[in-house]
């Protein structure tokens, strides 16, 4: 899809501490053979703050960033992976009252890691659609905690991170304009991170923490092609990439940089088609997003938060988000930088 009118005014990342991997592996939380094959330097880890209290936060900066009046806002979309704190409750109408407070819709999406780009798409055409000025927040936040999940032994290829993001998108201007979304789903290997696991009726039914790799390890064992599952899945993202860059007119070597997921070098390399797309990795984020881990939907406005606060990009630029989520649905943006954002760095 193609946009008009729609601007990205504010956007914040609110992290946790800096965990260094050699720590974990030092202690044995972290395997030194997949710690040396990720190529994560740390891990942003927040051991006390709750998702939606750090999603707030972001909120703030973002807000003040943006500087719209509340009462522009029509919705509030908050996108998150894991648990948020408490069960049976929407963490998306806590944010809204602790922000922009008003009777804007306010929203929550579960997405997986394709959140995020899910959430910016929703939003662009609910604004497309609104008449008169009209702003819209989105949030994501995630916390890898044990005994829930490890953050060093639950997936593989992955390493997740803490932290929460929020993106302010508004017509009327801004500091970078939206010039086009795709969203694609394919559920083929919808089974992958579901594996034989049957039914609960309460979430940890089965045992703390989540194994993804044992999952992973059912669908194959099932007849799960996973030789298929990887094709796709560079076909799908590279898709996505293509068909965004397509509707905003532009080519890959028109792109100043790129944001992919926060996942381990080797796996984004495979993933996300970075080589046949000829992406070079200075043209990525992925020497900061190596110091954070993956923050479930955050990734892409984290990454985009982090060119513009240390001045990366610059008016003409454009930018490409990009990512999936299990299930799996992939997403892409292009966004056009327009000015300068001048903002101090909040994140580490």
């Amino acid at each position: 899809m193609r946009w008009e009118d729609i601007y990205l005014s504010g956007s914040a990342v609110r992290l946790g501490h800096r965990e260094y991997v050699r720590e974990a592996v030092a202690d044995g939380r972290y395997d030194p053979v997949e710690a040396a094959e990720d190529d994560y330097l740390s891990v942003s880890t927040a051991a006390d703050a709750s998702p939606a209290d750090m999603a707030v936060a972001a909120a703030g900066t973002a807000l003040d960033r943006a500087a719209r009046p509340d009462g522009e806002f029509r919705l509030l979309l908050h996108a998150s992976v894991g648990f948020q704190g408490i069960d049976h409750w929407s963490p998306a109408g806590y944010i809204q009252q602790r922000t922009i407070g008003g009777r804007a819709a306010a929203m929550e999406l579960k997405q997986a890691s394709n959140g995020g780009m899910v959430a910016l798409e929703l939003a662009a055409a609910h604004l497309a659609a609104a008449s008169g000025p009209a702003a819209a927040l989105i949030t994501t936040a995630d916390r890898y905690v044990l005994p829930a999940f490890d953050r060093y032994r639950s997936d593989q290829g992955t390493l997740r991170g803490d932290g929460a993001t929020a993106m302010v998108l508004n017509r009327g201007g801004g500091v970078a304009r939206l010039l086009s979304t795709v969203l694609i789903g394919d559920s083929t290997h919808e089974r992958l991170l579901r594996g034989d696991e049957p039914w609960a009726a309460t979430s940890g039914e089965h045992g703390w923490p989540v194994d993804l790799r044992a999952r992973r390890e059912q669908y194959r064992a099932g007849g799960g092609d996973v030789s298929h599952l990887g094709k796709l899945l560079v076909a799908r993202q590279v898709e996505a990439v293509e068909g965004a860059l397509k509707d905003a007119g532009a080519t890959v070597g028109d792109v100043a940089r790129f944001v992919f997921p926060n996942i381990s070098r080797k796996t984004a390399d495979w993933v996300f088609g970075k080589r046949q797309l000829g992406i070079e990795e200075a043209r990525t984020v992925w020497d900061w997003g190596r110091t954070v881990g993956h923050i479930g939907a955050g990734d892409q406005a984290a990454g985009l938060t982090r060119l513009l606060e240390t001045a990366a990009v610059h008016p003409g630029d454009l930018v490409v988000l990009t990512g999936f989520g299990a299930g799996f649905t992939f997403g892409s943006a292009v966004l056009e930088i327009v000015e300068e954002a001048g903002w101090s760095p909040c994140g580490y």
